[in-house]
């Protein structure tokens, strides 16, 4: 059996990816935003992390009082991917320089649940584009950001999705596809 690695992302609809707070187009969420993130995470246990998304929130989230999302990602194993050792340590964080695709083509191989990405957009989209996201779970703001990284790349390569799911958190969409083959 294969495991899942589930990308979960909040974006605009333009494209842009950031964290919460860091763009002004972030909003017009209500609770079922967090019960989505809540049914994203509660199959995951292990997250993959880049080094930026990782330097801001190996700070943040050990002293953070925001659930479920504090609890899970203090306790989950972490496996970063960096080229240089992280700074600022973080319970359950192994620091990999190894080769992002064939790392999580093994782990993927091994038993457990889900494989989480989140934030880490340059993380995700070389996992994209190594055709090694099962699920995409989007949180699209009704906002067009207008500038910032974007989730998915302009040259990209075509990928085919399922719709599973599509609710509203207020303004927002939440959408859950699965990869087809």
């Amino acid at each position: 059996m294969t495991r899942n690695v589930v990308l979960y992302e909040l974006m605009s609809l333009d494209g842009c990816a950031d964290d919460p707070g860091e763009g002004d187009w972030f909003g017009d969420a209500d609770e079922r935003l967090i019960d989505f993130l809540g049914e994203t995470i509660a199959t995951q246990d292990a997250v993959l992390l880049g080094r930026r998304t990782y330097e801001k929130w190996a700070p943040h989230w050990p002293t953070s009082t925001m659930q479920p999302f504090a609890d899970f990602i203090n306790s989950t194993q972490k496996y970063l991917f960096s080229a240089t050792p992280p700074t600022v340590a973080w319970a359950n964080t192994v620091h990999l320089e190894a080769a992002v695709p064939d790392f999580v083509s093994d782990l993927r191989r091994t038993s457990g649940g889900d494989i989480g990405i989140h934030g880490s957009l340059t993380l995700a989209r070389s996992l994209l584009a190594e055709d090694l996201v099962d699920e995409l779970r989007l949180v699209v703001a009704p906002n067009l950001a207008g500038h910032g990284t974007r989730l998915f790349a302009e040259d990209a390569a075509l990928h085919h999705f399922e719709l599973l799911d599509a609710q509203r958190s207020g303004g927002c969409l939440l959408l859950h596809y699965r990869a087809r083959s």
